[in-house]
């Protein structure tokens, strides 16, 4: 009978030992750590692909704002501008400037710009100048 027991008591040592070494196992592998990590790392790549192609964009942006004030500010670009800063000069945003009463006895035409190249009342004619007005050209005073 003692044979029996110790044979009983030997099983359930090893039962008990078996059993134990599973709940281990069990307890040991954490599942939802790598998946969080993915996770992460996954937000940080989408974070990093949108900022790239914002980063891009404002390139963009930037490259045409700079072309856009090239083309006011060179002699021949497309958008260059003509102003009055005074009554008889005309300048362009490319810096170029002319003194109208020069170029004819005009004043600065305030709509274009540009030199008046022609006139209907002596007002359109600078200091010492007035407005021929059959001809319709600025002549001197006498």
């Amino acid at each position: 009978m003692k044979i029996k027991s110790l044979v009983v008591a030997a099983c359930l040592v090893a039962a008990s030992l078996a059993q134990a070494q599973t709940l281990q196992t069990i307890k040991i592998a954490p599942l939802a750590q790598p998946q969080v990590q993915a996770a992460q790392i996954d937000q940080e790549a989408l974070a990093r692909q949108k900022l790239e192609a914002d980063n891009k964009k404002l390139r963009e942006e930037n490259a045409a704002l700079q072309q856009r004030v090239e083309n006011f500010i060179n002699v021949g670009g497309s958008e260059v501008r003509a102003y009055c800063p005074t009554p008889g000069t005309s300048r362009n945003t490319a810096g170029a400037e002319a003194n109208c009463a020069n170029a004819g006895g005009y004043m600065c035409e305030p709509v274009s710009g540009l030199c008046r190249t022609s006139c209907q009342t002596s007002d359109m004619c600078a200091g010492g100048w007035t407005c021929d007005t059959s001809v319709q050209q600025c002549v001197r005073t006498g």
